[in-house]
């Protein structure tokens, strides 16, 4: 059992708009659509060790548990994977664990985590570390971020270029993924 994936599911039961409503689809306006279960991810460029716990909805872009053995745990890091990042790495450690994880989309939205694969990485870097990444999202949007801060007692990365090529160099060796070409 994984206690902070059961409570993220709980909130979005909690935080949908209706009650009739898929609670799979209660972050989708911040980038964060649960799959019920975690699956395999579908993309040649997902780790082959890990199972998607999220999607964005946008260019198959996917958040994935990075299994420990054959099972993901609380202490499974979290792996992006942006299978539209062309010339460059499809994937990033983008949590030490699930609650992590949360506390690095918990100011911008999980959407646009994808930004830290692309060109202007850091100037996303940037804006997240002045609290500025979210400028675009209305007041639902901003309501669904704080209810995440809030369920998790959240603080946002201070330093999140530091913070990334820590996980980077503790994790990344841990991801199989197929070799192209």
């Amino acid at each position: 059992m994984h206690a902070t994936l059961n409570q993220l599911h709980s909130l979005a039961d909690v935080a949908k708009l209706k009650p009739t409503e898929d609670d799979s689809y209660t972050f989708e306006g911040i980038g964060l659509i649960l799959c019920v279960p975690p699956r395999i991810g579908q993309y040649e460029s997902t780790p082959k060790n890990s199972l998607s716990f999220a999607r964005t909805g946008g260019d198959g872009v996917h958040f994935s548990f990075v299994l420990q053995g054959t099972e993901y745990t609380e202490d499974s890091p979290i792996v992006m994977t942006v299978p539209m990042a062309f010339g460059g790495p499809c994937n990033a450690i983008v949590g030490e664990n699930l609650r992590d994880f949360l506390a690095l989309g918990c100011v911008a939205g999980y959407f646009a985590l994808e930004q830290l694969l692309y060109n202007d990485r850091h100037e996303f870097i940037r804006e997240l570390e002045a609290g500025r990444a979210d400028r675009d999202h209305g007041a639902k949007q901003r309501q669904l971020l704080l209810s995440i801060k809030r369920a998790f007692g959240l603080s946002p990365w201070k330093s999140v270029a530091s913070r990334l090529a820590e996980l980077e160099q503790r994790y990344a060796s841990q991801l199989i993924v197929v070799e192209e070409g």
